[in-house]
């Protein structure tokens, strides 16, 4: 096992996960079209996004690099060496942090509450994996 504390290479393998999670996650076949759906995205504003498409995957590898950061502080500072504890820590972190915050969007600005599901379900589902990865 590399020491999580030190190496750049599981924070990588974290972001990428995440982003994987995130393409499939969010895929017409999935929740994509729901998604689009629940915030007035049209398939011309998605068209006129692709363009930037590459800009926004570089800024969401970049903040999931900080997250993987973030997230590894924890295990390392807890003391989380095993993925049931990893995986055990991401869900907290998600209940305490994410759901809360992502709840704000219904309360406040009276998105539909299947949105927050999606968009919960996908950090919760990223928030595990990364921890996961981070220790194993």
């Amino acid at each position: 096992m590399t020491d999580i504390s030190t190496s750049i290479w599981p924070l990588i393998a974290a972001a990428l996960a995440v982003i994987i999670i995130g393409y499939v996650w969010y895929h017409p076949w999935i929740f994509g079209t729901l998604w689009m759906r629940f915030n007035g995205v049209t398939p011309e504003m998605a068209e006129r996004g692709a363009r930037r498409a590459h800009m926004y995957e570089a800024i969401g590898f970049l903040t999931s690099v900080v997250v993987a950061y973030v997230m590894r502080t924890l295990l390392v500072g807890l003391g989380v060496s095993d993925p049931s504890n990893a995986a055990k820590l991401g869900f907290l972190v998600w209940l305490g942090c994410a759901a809360p915050v992502l709840l704000g969007s219904v309360l406040w600005e009276h998105r539909p509450f299947k949105l927050y599901l999606i968009n919960a379900g996908y950090w919760l589902v990223a928030l595990t994996a990364m921890s996961v990865i981070l220790v194993v």
